[in-house]
């Protein structure tokens, strides 16, 4: 009887929760393969149930690094966005954010990155920090323990989804070094030009679509070409799920859940950003209040606001102090660090049944615009900022970022580019959604670029071939 081979299946964020393991994905790498759970942080209620269902999980420490090696790794992150990452786009979003902070910090931090981004023109520069780099990982970090973990586990190969988190950093420097093959199917299509160097050279990637397709080849060209590497397009697994009616609650059953009460009146779903990109985003939800109680919008709707894993929902409720016409919903968020939560079938079913429910959906720039788009339904987005005017970084950028730039040219998502842009679009979408989502197919094409809800098997056909080739 043949051995399975072991493959080490990384675990450092709740939306990982939803990608491996309720998609089914665990389950069907039993069947060629002998998976072995490292998850990074202690949750208690996916480990237990995961070790009842059979599954080997280990509880993996985070990486530790010195104030020494972190220093440098920033420098080198100052190298991969300024000569690496080729995007367009690189400088928008740390610009967009300095209008919130003091302007003495803004200097401070100006000063420092030009500093360290001309010193890498000086020759041999680059090639001492990446030298120290290697040293430091050896002498600053938990690596050696790591490397002693990695054999105790008797793991042929790795598969990660955070290639780029700073969490598994260290494990995954050590499974390379252990010569281990190392898989990676990216988790969003934003990764790649939004997360920062991934440090390891993988084997295999798998990537939603041909943007990140090219994006790969382009930013980590050498590494690809000495790897030997190959990139397959599978599109989103976590789409999967909006292909599956067993996902849909009953209307009565979703009410009850989110708080909202028994009623065939419409349904705005507002789906929240994170503080740490939109600190100003909260008057766009105000501003539609207002509208509804000033009798502006027709037809007597009210607002389902979602609160963004990675945000608190009382920075909206001081907006916000009480409506009638506004009901708040959390989504999964975790104690002791937000992103730390146990996804379970229930709140996907959750957010399938609210994006099917809703009939119209207003975000600033979010993934939510694609996850919508699948329901088609109408995607309201406004791109105006009344608080925080500045033309030179304006809010409306975020919609030409490179990673989210095919979204927009699709003509799938209506821009607001100002209050009563805002405003006029509700209103008509909510009277005339028809002329809303023709495109809505073209922006879900455009982006996972696979509909019929099969994203999880072709990601397995991968993995079962990669694993297959371990000698």
């Amino acid at each position: 009887m043949q051995v399975k081979k072991r493959i080490a299946i990384t675990i450092s964020f709740s939306f990982s929760i939803r990608y491996i393991i309720r998609t089914g994905l665990l389950e069907q790498i039993k069947t060629f393969a002998e998976p072995v759970i490292c998850i990074f942080w202690n949750q208690e209620d996916l480990i237990k149930e995961l070790q009842d269902k059979g599954f080997e999980v280990h509880l993996i420490a985070e990486s530790v690094k010195s104030n020494e090696y972190a220093n440098l790794r920033y420098k080198l992150d100052y190298w991969f966005r300024y000569f690496e990452l080729k995007s367009y786009s690189k400088n928008f979003e740390p610009r967009y954010l300095e209008k919130f902070k003091p302007l003495k910090k803004v200097i401070k931090n100006r000063l420092r990155e030009y500093f360290n981004v001309f010193k890498l023109y000086i020759p041999g520069y680059l090639f001492q920090l990446q030298s120290l780099e290697k040293k430091l990982l050896q002498t600053d970090t938990n690596y050696n323990e790591m490397i002693d973990l990695v054999q105790r586990l008797h793991i042929d190969a790795v598969f990660s989804v955070t290639p780029f988190h700073t969490q598994e950093d260290v494990f995954l420097r050590a499974a390379k070094a252990s010569n281990k093959k190392m898989i990676t199917s990216i988790l969003s299509f934003d990764n790649i030009v939004k997360r920062g160097w991934i440090p390891v050279n993988y084997d295999c990637y798998m990537v939603w679509n041909k943007y990140n397709d090219a994006e790969l080849r382009r930013i980590y060209t050498e590494a690809i070409i000495q790897n030997d590497a190959n990139i397959t397009i599978v599109g989103a697994p976590q789409f999967d799920f909006y292909k599956k009616e067993e996902y849909l609650l009953s209307r009565e059953a979703w009410l009850q859940l989110v708080g909202l009460p028994i009623t065939d009146r419409k349904i705005i779903l507002y789906a929240g950003g994170p503080v740490s990109l939109f600190p100003q985003e909260p008057q766009f939800l105000q501003h539609i209040v207002e509208a509804l109680e000033n009798g502006l919008i027709k037809g007597n709707p009210i607002i389902l606001f979602r609160c963004h894993p990675i945000d608190t929902i009382e920075r909206w409720k001081k907006v916000i102090l009480s409506s009638e016409y506004v009901y708040f919903d959390l989504s999964w968020t975790g104690n002791s660090k937000l992103t730390y939560a146990n996804i379970t079938d229930q709140d996907i079913m959750k957010l399938c049944s609210t994006l099917h429910f809703t009939d119209i959906h207003v975000n600033v720039a979010s993934t939510m615009t694609i996850d919508g788009s699948a329901y088609h339904k109408p995607q309201i987005c406004p791109a105006y900022d009344e608080l925080y005017p500045n033309e030179l970084h304006a809010l409306a950028g975020f919609y030409t970022q490179e990673h989210y730039s095919y979204t927009t040219k699709t003509g799938g998502i209506t821009l607001a580019k100002n209050r009563k842009e805002l405003i006029y679009c509700i209103n008509d979408a909510l009277q005339h959604p028809e002329n809303y989502i023709n495109k809505c197919n073209d922006v879900v094409k455009e982006v996972i670029t696979f509909t019929d809800g099969k994203c999880t098997e072709r990601v397995l056909a991968v993995l079962q071939k990669e694993v297959e080739n371990i000698a």
